[in-house]
């Protein structure tokens, strides 16, 4: 017997269960394994896309992905036990020649066990193989049922994604539409009322992208429906609100803090996909159409330096575009001054 083989693997199939357990059922997010895969399989696909200028590329990421995270577990569970049975050339027997089997044949014979049909054209050739296989048909059932049951909350929580996403787009496509669109020509209380109704859904959303971290690689090229942009107009519409606005304009403070707090604990979820805030800090909104609205804008030193506090999660956000195979520019028309050269920081 070579037990080299063996203990390979069981290493092989301790990981792999791990790493299934982890991804499915955890709600760390994915697994070391499911994590990488998922990972590479996406920065290929942004390569692709920026040569192809094709976003259909992307828009079959998430589901090529799920489905490579899926075979990946089935093969590795299979490679396993594979190994476990290669391990002794008399493993196995074959029914009709009572002669030891080949390495493909166990191969083969594995295969049906995991997947529980018992086809019964070989069988164990003493007590501990026969423990082993009925240990591997249990095993199978488990894990594959396992793996399987994972795509159905990953499907909903990406609807629920674009519900969200859908959400903030009806309150303007860009910073300084929705701001247009809830002033009243004294104030912007007018936004508490969505603003509350997308607190818990924020939370729910980063909740779920936590569990499933693979819902990063679900890619939508309608805008629309592309949370990272709408996401990033809603957390850029709080900063104007908070900073830019005088109190007395703002709508409630309470409000204004819950929703950033809520955009912050999806934010915080971000690392897990390899996401970081990258050297380049995004331009500041030019706020000259609300000012030609009457709308009273502050700014100067005060201002500027609650921005520079905010340079760490504006740079995030611009990763987060950029990962998504999106533009800082893809933001919107107007709000922005894009001429303006991204300012490098150290």
């Amino acid at each position: 017997m070579n037990y080299f083989l063996f203990f390979l693997g069981i290493l092989l199939l301790l990981v792999t269960a791990a790493d299934l357990i982890n991804t499915s059922l955890s709600v760390r997010g994915a697994g070391f394994i499911s994590k990488r895969l998922s990972t590479s399989i996406w920065r290929v696909l942004l390569v692709l896309n920026k040569k192809m200028g094709h976003r259909k590329v992307l828009e079959l990421g998430g589901a090529f992905i799920l489905v490579s995270i899926l075979i990946n577990w089935l093969l590795l569970i299979w490679v396993s036990a594979s190994l476990l049975f290669i391990s002794c050339p008399d493993s196995l027997m074959n029914v009709e020649t009572n002669t030891s089997t080949t390495v493909i044949n166990k191969i083969f014979y594995t295969g049906y066990t995991l997947s529980t049909l018992g086809l019964g054209d070989m069988e164990a050739s003493n007590g501990f193989w026969d423990i082993l296989t009925a240990i591997l048909s249990f095993t199978g059932l488990i894990l594959i049922s396992i793996a399987i049951t994972y795509l159905i909350p990953v499907v909903s929580a990406e609807i629920m994604k674009r519900k969200i996403s859908v959400h903030i787009h009806t309150l303007g496509g860009s910073v300084e539409e929705i701001l247009l669109n809830y002033w009243n020509g004294k104030d912007f209380k007018e936004l508490e009322q969505p603003f509350i109704g997308l607190i818990d859904s924020i939370i729910l959303h980063a909740q779920n992208h936590k569990a499933y971290s693979v819902l990063h690689f679900f890619h939508s090229s309608n805008k629309k429906e592309a949370f990272v942009l709408n996401l990033t107009n809603l957390d850029e519409v709080l900063t104007v609100l908070l900073h830019n606005i005088p109190k007395e304009q703002q709508p409630s403070i309470n409000v204004l803090g819950r929703l950033r707090k809520a955009i912050s604990s999806y934010l915080e979820t971000l690392p897990a996909s390899f996401i970081i805030p990258g050297k380049k800090t995004p331009p500041v909104v030019i706020l000259t159409t609300l000012e030609n609205k009457g709308i009273k804008i502050i700014s100067g030193e005060t201002v500027d330096l609650e921005y520079n506090k905010l340079k760490t999660r504006r740079q995030l956000l611009l990763s987060l575009i950029k990962d998504d195979g999106w533009e800082w520019t893809d933001l919107n028309t107007g709000s922005y001054n894009h001429e303006i050269n991204t300012i490098e920081t150290l």
